[in-house]
């Protein structure tokens, strides 16, 4: 304890002993340093130009905190000490007998100047504050030929900068050797102000530049992007550069050289420089090397900017950078890339920067129904060719959707040097070429660009689009063509505006008021989306609903709904108040069913959705799909989809396949059938492959897509088309675009196949399938004997000579 006691209490005597003055501005007084003008010279320059002697540099305080107290000192001193230099050195420019000196400058308000030189008397630094406070160089005191101490009395204000010149005499010259600075004070806080170096000796090198690396498919000539040559030490080449001759005969030379797999293709370039644009060099070219011999202008040049350059991909592959080297006699060799190997003569872009927009899906652009505030506008796309000619207009390029999106509008179109007259109508007719399922641009709508110009072509625009209300996701864009390689983007990512919670449902058939053991939970995408007066409907495929059912909400949401009811076997409620700072979650509970006794056994769907942003008046869907004309913008399924107005269509003339609002495959999953209806299919029909119709019986019957014969030598037939040209309704072929399922009910007969997978179920049992459900041109296709099989039928011939498939052929 007493060895403690007494390292405090001489603790406690040094701090006595420390002078005032190190305390000066002990209000608070903050700086931070830096060098200004640092200098990079060659050896040569700085021993036989400079003679040693670096000027231009200067350190300089930034004041960053200026408070002062009223008792102050306002005097404050600073040190300045040099490694590897000298303020003056016996023997050079700068010497103890010549007079010794150096230039302080201060900015505040104004500028001012003082050239303090050793024993000089106090000097003020004018017109630097405009409030008349002045600031004065009280004295300068070389301590040593490298360390002075000089100080400045008078407040700084913030944003002061003081600064210190380092004209002075480097000591070391050889190659790699620095001159620093370090600036201190007592007095006041000074950051960052150790070991500042303000000149260097390099050795000679040259830095090169292009304004941007460019693409270029193999085999093509691609023209760089400027070249810019500089000195890496110096002012001018000439600094660097090795010449012949003398002023004002001098020669110089530069040697550019390409990697391999690449050569330059002759072309008339052109120059610019600092001090004259007629410098005019002697080029020599020479495949992968090309050889420039320039003069005086060059030489007293800060740089050489060469335009013009062109290089071509010989036989470098995709993925292959063309780098440039630049050599100098005497200077290390320095390499650029100025141009990338792309394997497509056309790249798709959007802008990586920006946020891809998020859209809800199931509701028009105009969004009624919620209150989103979106414009339906996906990130502007861009389609540019890497060079001149490139993109090839003797054939078709397409862009594709995913399934269940939809192009509503193209806005901002630009087709520069394409010679699109009408780009509008130009997007119109390839959606319309597309079946309005993607965007087909036939050949020689648009012109090639000229190989041997400058102008390459590029076509920007803003795609606006809807989706089916159970699309989510992300939208991909993927581009194709046969003189284009396949690429995609994405541009987009729909959300839905409400998701539903529901369980499967084992059930007999009870016939009335058969009750649903689990609820149905909806829940609100983001608080206050849906707006008032909007209706949700829950609908049972082939079932009603009995009764009506409880709908609650949650207790924090402030979401209120109202008109509880079930018509038609749909159970319907209607928002009465819109959700404030949360998200609603509605809950839907005692559901009972009207199950008619002759229904199969198997499962039914639950769909959930909203009539009015689907554009339905009531929750009857069918009269959605009926609504084509007069096209009224009045909701999802009425939406105008992009075209001309003699064809103007809507969503539903073209999502027959894929349109669904199904919620919950299998909610209810009926485990006792009603009367089994055993009758086969006994038809006879005759399926010509190629050939847009079928024979069912003695009627022909079109439908729009012909069958084929796979890779695997099976006759795949149009699932929905064959199914209603065989007589079923077309309400009994529906389509699950979540779990990719088509279902086709025929009579007692529930017929469930799943894209991509080699099995049918009938009314649930599993029945292996001779080939895999496939999707070609938006259509499901199901091999015919698979589907001849789940129909009953057992006599399926195939005539090879008339590639023509018949079921039930001796009937």
């Amino acid at each position: 304890m007493k060895k403690f006691l007494s390292m405090v209490m001489a603790a406690a005597m040094v701090v006595s002993l420390v002078p005032g003055a190190a305390f000066a501005a002990s209000g608070d007084v903050k700086a931070t340093a830096k060098v200004v003008g640092s200098k990079n010279y060659t050896q040569d320059e700085i021993e036989k130009t400079q003679k040693s002697r670096v000027t231009g540099p200067e350190v300089q305080l930034t004041y960053t905190t200026a408070d002062y107290t009223a008792s102050s000192d306002t005097k404050v001193k600073y040190t300045l000490s040099l490694d590897n230099a000298d303020f003056y050195k016996k023997g050079s420019e700068i010497n103890a007998d010549t007079e010794v000196r150096l230039d302080v400058a201060l900015k505040g308000d104004g500028n001012g100047k003082v050239t303090a030189r050793k024993d000089m008397g106090r000097t003020e630094i004018t017109n630097v504050h405009d409030n008349g406070d002045k600031v004065y160089v009280d004295s300068v005191k070389f301590n040593d030929s490298d360390e002075l101490e000089i100080v400045i009395d008078g407040k700084m204000h913030k944003g002061d900068v003081l600064a210190f010149d380092l004209t002075s005499i480097i000591d070391k010259t050889s190659k790699g050797k620095q001159a620093k600075v370090t600036v201190e004070s007592d007095d006041i806080t000074i950051s960052n102000g150790s070991d500042l170096t303000y000149a260097s000796v390099e050795s000679k090198g040259l830095k090169a530049s292009v304004k941007d690396t460019v693409d270029v498919a193999p085999d093509e000539v691609v023209e760089i992007k400027e070249l810019k040559i500089e000195p890496a030490v110096g002012d001018t080449l000439e600094a660097v550069l090795k010449t012949t001759d003398e002023k004002p005969n001098r020669k110089g030379k530069i040697r550019l050289k390409l990697n391999s797999g690449f050569e330059f293709s002759k072309s008339t370039l052109s120059y610019a420089g600092s001090t004259a644009n007629k410098l005019e060099p002697l080029v020599t070219w020479d495949d992968d090397e090309v050889t420039f011999e320039v003069g005086e202008k060059v030489l007293e040049s800060e740089y050489l900017k060469i335009s013009g350059l062109k290089v071509e991909a010989t036989s470098a592959k995709a993925g292959a950078t063309a780098t440039l080297k630049i050599y100098a006699e005497g200077n290390d060799t320095v390499s650029v890339e100025v141009a990338k190997v792309v394997d497509s003569a056309v790249v798709l872009s959007v802008d990586k920067d920006a946020d891809v927009p998020v859209i809800y899906s199931g509701v028009n652009v105009k969004n009624v129904g919620i209150t989103s505030s979106s414009d339906h506008e996906a990130l502007e796309v861009t389609l540019k060719e890497t060079f001149p000619g490139a993109w090839n207009n003797s054939k078709d390029f397409t862009f594709k959707l995913p399934q269940g999106v939809y192009i509503a509008d193209v806005r901002s179109i630009t087709a520069d040097n394409m010679n699109v007259k009408d780009t509008t109508e130009w997007f119109e007719t390839a959606y319309d070429k597309g079946d309005y399922e993607t965007l087909t641009f036939k050949k020689r709508t648009w012109d090639e660009t000229n190989p041997s110009g400058k102008d390459k072509a590029e076509l920007k625009f803003t795609l606006v689009l809807v989706a089916d209300p159970n699309f989510e996701g992300d939208v991909t864009l993927t581009l194709t063509g046969d003189a284009l390689k396949e690429q995609k983007v994405t541009v987009a990512k729909f959300v839905k505006p409400f998701t539903v919670v529901a369980k499967q449902n084992d059930m007999q058939i009870d016939y009335r008021n058969t009750k649903v053991p689990t609820d149905v939970v909806i829940k609100e995408a983001e608080a206050g989306l849906w707006d008032k007066n909007v209706t949700f409907a829950l609908s049972l495929d082939k079932i009603n609903f009995d009764t009506d059912a409880k709908v609650t909400v949650d207790d924090k949401s402030g979401l209120k709904v109202k008109d509880v009811k079930t018509t038609k076997g749909v159970v319907t409620f209607k928002v009465d108040s819109k959700s404030d700072d949360k998200p609603a979650v509605v809950t839907v509970s005692g559901l009972t069913l009207f199950m008619d006794r002759n229904l199969p056994a198997g499962a039914y769907d639950l769909d959930v959705f909203s009539p009015v942003m689907l554009g339905a008046a009531d929750g009857n869907r069918e009269t959605v799909t009926d609504q084509k004309a007069p096209i009224a913008d009045n909701g999802f399924l009425s939406q105008d989809i992009l075209g001309q107005s003699k064809t103007k269509r809507v969503v539903a003339d073209i999502n027959d396949d894929f349109y669904s609002t199904t919620a919950k495959a299998g909610f209810v999953n009926i485990i006792t059938a009603g009367r089994e209806d055993t009758d086969s299919f006994t038809t006879k029909v005759v399926v010509p492959v190629g050939e847009k119709y079928i024979v069912s019986g003695e009627n022909k019957v079109e439908i729009d897509v012909p069958a084929y014969i796979n890779a695997n030598g099976y006759t795949m037939l149009p699932l929905r088309a064959v199914a209603v040209a065989l007589g079923i309704n077309t309400n009994n072929v529906l389509w699950d675009q979540s779990t990719r399922t088509a279902t086709v009910m025929y009579g007692s007969k529930i017929i469930n196949m799943t894209y991509g997978q080699k099995v049918v179920y009938v009314n649930g049992a599993m029945i292996p399938a001779t080939a895999a459900v496939e999707i070609t041109n938006d259509r499901m296709f199901l091999g015919l004997r698979d589907l001849g099989n789940a129909l009953g039928v057992t006599d399926i011939t195939w005539d090879q000579a008339t590639k023509t498939a018949t079921l039930n052929g001796g009937k």
